[in-house]
């Protein structure tokens, strides 16, 4: 059994969402030269009902990893029951042992984190187990972060394959994040549906993760293994600071997508952000193709 079968239930028991208007006025205009475009996923290719992966707000979330357990039959083999803050807490533990100059912004393993959670409160995964682990944390996710396929957002990415663009990803992601965007394309995947493996970068792959530059250097590595300079590549993405201030310190071009309310971040307190122009600021993932001269 493949580890895709595994995390099918972060697409299990979806409910539709769709975007909440965000009043920020479109900024379009023609980008002439464009070999690859590039994309976030959570806010971006996908509706997050959180904003983002593994959203530090725990508010309310203590039922889910309770659902979690009693759906996976462990909560009577558990001398106490975990919370919600016992999986931050942890996140932030692994997270500290790991930030030092060469990683400003580490990047957990969520299965890794659920594994040490319920050791710590009694139940120890054998290595056999570990597809128990891996469904738990994908349970919890899409219980705790619901998402949806952003509108257009399947049929951008089929304007781009058939306009020849080369399409990557770089996103903070998990396990489970690469079947998101399988989901969008349908009965592909990501190579067959376009993205050039090469330029797809998730940051539980790297232990690192946005707006810490690992992420875009990896992607650097690619794109100029394909023959692309950073300035020829469009980077799309949600927030301000991971997504646009990261990519363009990078070299790559921007697309602010500001197209829903839940995941909109325009980063104004972060002075890292001040005086950052995106390319361009789109509302409706439609609005790319025109920009790119995709007819």
């Amino acid at each position: 059994m493949g580890i895709e079968s595994w995390v099918d239930g972060i697409l299990h028991h979806r409910t539709e969402m769709h975007p909440v208007e965000t009043h920020v006025e479109p900024r379009l205009q023609q980008l002439p030269g464009m070999k690859a475009v590039v994309f976030d996923i959570y806010g971006t290719l996908v509706i997050s009902g959180s904003g983002d992966v593994g959203s530090a707000d725990t508010v309310g979330r203590d039922s889910f990893v309770r659902q979690t357990l009693v759906e996976a039959g462990l909560l009577g083999k558990l001398v106490s029951v975990p919370n919600a803050d016992s999986l931050q807490q942890k996140i932030q533990q692994l997270n500290r042992e790991r930030c030092d100059s060469s990683c400003p912004k580490p990047e957990v393993d969520i299965v890794e984190v659920w594994r040490q959670v319920l050791a710590e409160h009694g139940w120890l995964a054998s290595p056999p187990e570990i597809e128990m682990v891996v469904k738990l944390a994908t349970r919890y996710e899409a219980l705790a972060n619901p998402t949806w396929p952003m509108p257009n957002a399947a049929d951008v990415l089929r304007q781009l394959k058939q306009a020849k663009f080369s399409m990557g990803i770089v996103s903070n992601a998990q396990i489970f994040t690469p079947c998101l965007v399988n989901n969008l394309l349908g009965e592909a995947h990501l190579a067959g549906g376009g993205f050039d493996l090469d330029l797809c970068v998730f940051s539980n792959r790297y232990r690192q993760a946005k707006p810490g530059p690992r992420l875009f250097e990896v992607l650097r590595f690619g794109l100029s293994s394909c023959g692309i300079l950073p300035n020829e590549a469009l980077y799309v993405g949600n927030d301000m600071l991971n997504d646009i201030w990261a990519a363009a310190q990078a070299g790559l071009r921007t697309a602010w997508f500001a197209g829903d309310q839940r995941s909109c971040r325009p980063r104004q307190d972060d002075t890292r952000c001040q005086g950052v122009t995106p390319d361009l600021v789109l509302t409706n993932l439609m609005q790319l193709p025109e920009c790119l001269l995709i007819r």
